[in-house]
């Protein structure tokens, strides 16, 4: 393929469209070609609640696209990211709430089904039904008894949050004993008992539907008496038939948590009724603050709980180690018993392996164009080039695409036939904005720490040690996790090998990492005399000779301690 090839600028074309995909638009985004080396699409699709993890760029939200576009499931894909400066009770209220809409939508399209099948059959030949069809007319007629009652309680309900979206964390409602004022309206003692008195009667009457109403009357009803006069101003309004008041004050969190029986009893119930379950997918989920994310957690798995026949689950998509669960303290979930996790980010062990899978996503983004991977690898002066370029991205796809369409770019430019390292080395550098301007977006520890670890990454291991990969002691890495981590995330380090040994201590396990190319890559190559470690080759004996004879290096412990990080 030319590199000045219109196939070629379709590509580019393509690739900027699909950078930035939102699980806003599943409902229109036909075309999701998501190359599933992992078979996750059928994990996601089995109705497990799911941890979706990867670093930014790796395909978390196209996976997300994906497996809706094979779901026969009711699916509310939830963007996290604009509810970040949020508190838990607002977002789990908005999520609740998006998904309760989404259920309408699906359910009121059911029950127009059955609506036209009962009119046919009650309403036609004037109102007379053949006794031969009354079995058959039965069932319909419970069934669109049935639908009109589950709507009526679904539209009740999302009422009520949209409702509590918009009281404050404390709610205060004012009650008369007597009488009231032609103005207001207010709820008696009497009035109460006789709500009570419905309630206990309709459980031995008629069962969950009654229950699961009555008790959104009784909701709704202290809603819509919210006031916001004082005891004393009431009185004074009303001096002469109001004899006593008093208020009562609810949490919002009270009034929500009450609300996991109801929206358990609406899931059960559509998946017994239409055969479908509700699959809630969380986008971004690591803008929220660590310290909010356990009660958002905490609410939906209590709804799990709750829901049977696998009428519900929740997928969360996430950066590694930007989830937490649980308050800090407790110890009620865990990944592996809680959760199925999956995991989008590979090392660069298999560079080879990480290679085709790069090919195949750029092929397969639009494949009306009909362009191999031959076709790509043949726009790179030579093997090594293609590999640069990857190791330049660290493996990430949606790096490895943005920088693809820069070289293409930069190559034309300079009216060169095929990419260069020099094409290389000057993109990757202009790549380094994005890791520099996510740092308070992407990490959950003080920016100044990275950025200072940034620093002396570029001072000791590229200054000093002069080279791009280093083994980081087993034991340390533990010790220092959340800092390796975080610079991972960020990708300023990339994880080569996740258990290695050394040619120098070989008793000892380590972690190898590459340090990102933006580091060393200067004015169109690399640093001169740096040591550029080729870690991804082997000897005769199939061993990874060049990673294991890297050299040993660790953050000082000091530096953590300067930040009260433990």
């Amino acid at each position: 393929m030319n590199i000045n090839s219109e196939k070629l600028r379709q590509l580019l074309l393509d690739i900027e469209r699909v950078r930035r995909r939102k699980v806003a638009d599943y409902k229109t985004n036909d075309n999701i070609e998501y190359i599933d080396i992992a078979n996750n699409i059928d994990k996601l699709t089995v109705p497990n609640n799911h941890l979706i993890f990867g670093r930014r760029g790796s395909g978390k939200t196209t996976l997300i696209l994906a497996s809706i576009k094979m779901s026969n499931n009711i699916v509310a894909p939830i963007d996290i990211q604009p509810m970040k400066n949020e508190n838990a009770n607002d977002i789990i209220l908005k999520i609740i709430y998006s998904t309760l809409f989404e259920i309408q939508q699906s359910f009121n399209d059911y029950f127009n089904d059955i609506k036209k099948v009962y009119k046919k059959q009650y309403q036609g030949i004037s109102g007379v039904i053949c006794w031969v069809f009354r079995k058959r007319d039965k069932k319909i007629k419970n069934q669109f008894d049935e639908c009109k009652t589950i709507l009526k309680i679904l539209k009740k309900e999302i009422y009520v949050l949209e409702i509590l979206k918009s009281e404050p964390e404390e709610i205060t409602y004012e009650f008369s004993q007597e009488g009231k004022h032609q103005n207001e309206t207010t709820i008696r003692n009497e009035d109460i008992a006789e709500v009570k008195s419905a309630v206990d009667m309709n459980i031995k009457l008629q069962g969950g539907y009654q229950i699961i109403e009555s008790k959104l009357s009784t909701t709704l009803s202290a809603l819509q008496t919210c006031s916001t006069h004082s005891i004393s101003e009431m009185k004074e309004l009303n001096s002469t038939e109001v004899k006593s008041s008093y208020t009562r004050t609810y949490k919002k969190q009270t009034l929500l948590q009450d609300q996991r029986e109801i929206i358990s009893f609406l899931f059960n119930e559509i998946k017994r009724i239409m055969e479908k379950g509700i699959f809630i997918y969380l986008d971004d989920f690591y803008q929220i603050p660590m310290d909010t994310q356990p009660e958002i957690t905490q609410y939906l798995h209590d709804v799990y709980k709750n829901c049977v026949d696998n009428s519900f689950c929740f997928k969360i998509a996430t950066l590694p180690y930007r989830l937490r669960m649980n308050q800090k303290g407790n110890v009620d979930m865990s990944y592996k018993d809680d959760f199925s996790p999956i995991k989008l980010d590979y090392d660069l062990s298999e560079l080879d392996r990480t290679k085709d899978y790069l090919l195949r996503i750029l092929a397969n983004i639009n494949p009306g164009l009909a362009i191999g991977k031959q076709d790509i690898e043949d726009l790179f002066n030579n093997p090594e080039v293609l590999l640069y370029s990857i190791i330049a991205t660290g493996g990430v796809p949606r790096d490895f695409l943005l920088m693809f369409a820069e070289l293409v770019r930069t190559a034309q430019q300079d009216n060169a036939p095929t990419i260069k390292k020099e094409h290389v080395y000057t993109v990757v550098k202009s790549l380094r904005d994005d890791k520099d301007n996510n740092i308070e977006y992407d990490s959950d520890i003080p920016p100044e720490l990275i950025r200072e670890a940034v620093e002396i990454l570029n001072e000791k291991v590229v200054g000093e040690l002069n080279t791009n990969v280093i083994l980081y002691p087993k034991v340390l890495e533990e010790k220092h996790e959340i800092l390796l981590k975080n610079l991972t995330n960020l990708r300023y380090l990339h994880i080569i090998k996740d258990s290695t040994t050394s040619e120098s201590k070989k008793k000892e396990e380590f972690v190898a990492y590459l340090v990102d190319m933006s580091f060393y890559a200067v004015n169109k190559r690399l640093k001169q005399g740096f040591d550029f470690r080729r870690f991804w080759e082997v000897d005769s004996k199939s061993r990874l000779t060049q990673l294991r004879q890297s050299r040993i290096w660790n953050f000082p412990d000091e530096l953590l301690q300067k930040y009260n990080i433990e």
